[in-house]
């Protein structure tokens, strides 16, 4: 389990995330420790545009930050780094010079969090070759050579439609990815597979004219998407081209001022199935959900028996 409880704000500076207190982590730490489960918190990167590709090219601050992590790491299995700030905020001019300092970085983390028995796993954005152009993905984390140090590798294969309707994670595009991961990682049990518990809820047209603050574009995780289903008695329908789901409906914005049309779509269970059996059969090292606390218990029953422990017959 890798809980979204901490961010980086400085070489030397981890802190909570918002609404995160050391007393829920002590307490779901020691449950997923009961339950048999690893612990490895997830740290994002809060330090601000072009701050941690800074920190990470001088070798002090660099190293600092390096023992922070670990420090951090002490009472649990390990740290899941989710750095996303070098491919959604830093230009795309930078990232030649930040890839070296990252990836020295990662080995040195590595380095430092094995030797004290720990596990290191790498969360990044979809990668689909190393010719380091645009069409090459967000190729500044360089999964290849991140690879060679950290346990895994998670794939974030979600957020295909962002800026307008769309599916949120089609097949046919987590198979490309999966497929250029298998080709720039050498062990593919260090290959991990991110799959999305959410959906996107866009305003594709609008009668009258809505006042300041009506909502736009929303991500609703499942179980927000099950009680727009219930409130509008919506039946959604299966995209098979994207294996996701989708429906229409409308909203009254409540004054009478406007009606909103909005189209969304989203990862129902079935559809989180489907791409578990496609990390099943790509011979992968797993997958992940984003994000605990997202799904709805369909989510769970549809995969319970890829988990299930299996008993070869008597002789």
């Amino acid at each position: 389990m890798s809980p979204f409880w901490y961010t980086a704000v400085s070489a030397t500076t981890i802190q909570y995330s918002a609404n995160i207190v050391e007393a829920d982590t002590t307490e779901f730490a020691a449950a997923a420790e009961r339950s048999g489960a690893l612990v490895i918190p997830a740290v994002t990167d809060s330090t601000g545009t072009g701050e941690m590709a800074a920190i990470l090219a001088d070798p002090n601050r660099r190293a600092l930050h390096v023992q922070a992590l670990v420090d951090l790491a002490q009472p649990y299995d390990g740290i899941d780094l989710d750095y996303e700030g070098f491919a959604f905020a830093d230009p795309y001019s930078t990232w030649e010079t930040t890839r070296p300092n990252w990836v020295a970085f990662v080995e040195e983390l590595a380095a430092a969090l094995h030797a004290e028995g720990k596990l290191l796993t790498v969360t990044i954005p979809p990668v689909y070759d190393d010719d380091r152009t645009p069409d090459s993905g967000k190729w500044v984390y360089d999964p290849r050579a991140v690879a060679e140090v950290a346990d895994a590798v998670r794939f974030m294969a979600y957020d295909y439609s962002t800026s307008s309707p769309g599916p949120i994670a089609p097949t046919k595009w987590v198979r490309k990815l999966l497929k250029a991961a298998k080709q720039l990682i050498d062990d593919d049990s260090k290959i991990i597979l991110g799959i999305p518990l959410y959906g996107r809820n866009w305003v594709v047209s609008t009668q009258g004219t809505c006042p300041e603050g009506t909502p736009g574009r929303a991500s609703p995780n499942q179980q927000e998407v099950a009680n727009l289903l219930q409130q509008y008695a919506i039946t959604p329908t299966r995209d098979e081209t994207f294996d996701e789901a989708v429906f229409t409906y409308e909203r009254p914005d409540g004054t009478g001022a406007c009606v909103q049309t909005r189209e969304v779509h989203y990862m129902d269970a079935e559809g989180v199935r489907a791409r578990v059996d496609i990390a099943r059969e790509m011979r992968i090292g797993g997958v992940i959900f984003w994000a605990m606390g997202f799904e709805t218990p369909d989510s769970w029953t549809v995969v319970a028996d890829v988990a299930r422990p299996r008993t070869l017959p008597t002789q």
